[in-house]
């Protein structure tokens, strides 16, 4: 299931980069927010949970895993961001948050595939 995970927020990611190329800065941020999400879901297996909402999984994260705060607090702001995309009135999108979310997406799988191979070799 967690490899599982990170195939499928490796995936998202793709897609958020191919929403960039073609100037879909909305869908590249949803995007990337589903990226960060499916990230964080593969810890939240790991430790023998279900997801049941978004944010109870930040809440998850913040308790079970301080160093990665950082990274967390971005996913929260983004979650806000991909509500707003997806209900929102005339959600505005820059170019540049786009980016910076497909960037703090690629930064949260190569955290989480390095802390997952930690926990590996100490099993």
């Amino acid at each position: 299931m967690i490899d599982k995970e990170l195939k499928n927020a490796i995936h998202h990611l793709e897609n958020a980069k191919i929403c960039i190329s073609d100037k879909m800065f909305d869908l590249a941020v949803v995007s990337a927010y589903t990226s960060m999400f499916h990230c964080a879901r593969s810890l939240l297996f790991g430790s023998g949970y279900k997801e049941r909402s978004h944010v109870c999984l930040i809440s998850f994260l913040k308790e079970k895993y301080p160093e990665l705060n950082e990274l967390t607090n971005s996913m929260d702001t983004f979650r806000g961001a991909r509500h707003t995309m997806l209900y929102g009135i005339d959600p505005m999108v820059l170019k540049e948050d786009a980016i910076a979310g497909i960037e703090r997406s690629a930064d949260f799988i190569d955290r989480v595939r390095s802390m997952i191979k930690r926990q590996e070799h100490m099993e």
